[in-house]
């Protein structure tokens, strides 16, 4: 049952995480500078969770040490955002979001590399398909990716990899999902009103309720619901996995995409994304020894129902 909540909350992480675009783009193109919107986005939903957290009376104490390392890890996960949110200035959606759900392959290569995870035949079958998909997105249409939005989609490959692995092998893997979130929120929206004071600005004002609405909403969906999913998956079933089962994520901005922001995908990119998704569905139905196979995808209780028929 554990291995079946992870799963269940990884893949709402990932689904979550993909509606950063519905929510942000209508705000930046609206005029708000993307500082302030990613200001706004942290400051709201670490506002909410500390708020709930002083409610409950929770133990906020940490050590200076775990400070540190939480406060590295809200710096990964504000610099993934931020140039995600860039990225979608000059690539659709879709595509960045895409070309972002490379950072699995590079979580299971970090855990191999540096902790001596197994890396099976169907990981690198995978890394084979999912390169072959980028390769497509790039090159589909002459208005499908410029070098600038592709950059920035691929440098966050780098830093959310690193962030995924820090949750799970760093002193504070251990922590409540909850009060880890918080800090890591708390830490992100320090680190973009220093980005707003060296710039010599302020957090621009919210110009309407339409606005309000969208930040809101971009703080707790793709924000907050997605962070503390992720990091409840990690603790529960680990870092590949939990990254490998973002499969939903460039599923939903293509989706999104395509239904509310006006943007086209050719029969190129179609081939992309499919690529990248059997990627996933590879790395999936193959299994890691000892750690992950399909049959772990089945809940106890069915599986102790089939048994005993």
């Amino acid at each position: 049952m554990k291995q079946f909540k992870g799963i269940l909350l990884a893949m709402i992480s990932s689904a979550t995480f993909g509606m950063i675009p519905l929510f942000a783009l209508p705000v930046i193109r609206g005029g708000m500078g993307v500082d302030s919107v990613m200001f706004y986005r942290f400051a709201l939903s670490s506002a909410v969770v500390g708020a709930y957290l002083l409610l409950r009376r929770a133990d906020l104490r940490v050590t200076l040490r775990e400070f540190g390392v939480l406060f590295g890890l809200g710096a990964l996960y504000a610099f993934t955002s931020l140039l995600l949110t860039i990225a979608y200035l000059y690539i659709p959606s879709g595509v960045a979001t895409t070309i972002h759900f490379l950072y699995p392959l590079l979580v299971a290569a970090i855990m191999a590399l540096f902790f001596k995870d197994r890396i099976s035949v169907s990981v690198m079958v995978a890394a084979l398909a999912a390169v072959a998909g980028v390769w497509l997105l790039s090159g589909g249409t002459d208005a499908a990716v410029g070098m600038k939005g592709l950059t920035l989609a691929l440098a966050t490959v780098a830093t959310y990899a690193v962030y995924i692995v820090g949750v799970n092998k760093s002193c504070v893997q251990h922590m409540e999902g909850l009060k880890m979130v918080f800090f890591i929120l708390l830490s992100a929206t320090i680190i973009f009103a220093g980005n707003l004071f060296v710039k010599g600005e302020i957090p621009e004002s919210i110009p309407d309720w339409s606005a309000a609405v969208h930040l809101i909403l971009l703080a707790l969906i793709p924000t907050l619901v997605s962070d503390l999913t992720l990091v409840l998956a990690v603790q529960r079933i680990g870092s590949t996995t939990t990254a490998i089962l973002g499969c939903l994520e460039p599923l939903t901005a293509v989706a999104l995409g395509i239904f509310f922001l006006g943007e086209r995908f050719v029969a190129e990119q179609f081939a992309g994304v499919a690529l990248i998704v059997a990627a996933v569905v590879t790395v999936i139905l193959g299994g890691r020894p000892g750690r992950f196979s399909v049959r772990r995808l089945i809940p106890d209780f069915l599986s102790n129902f089939y048994k005993a028929r």
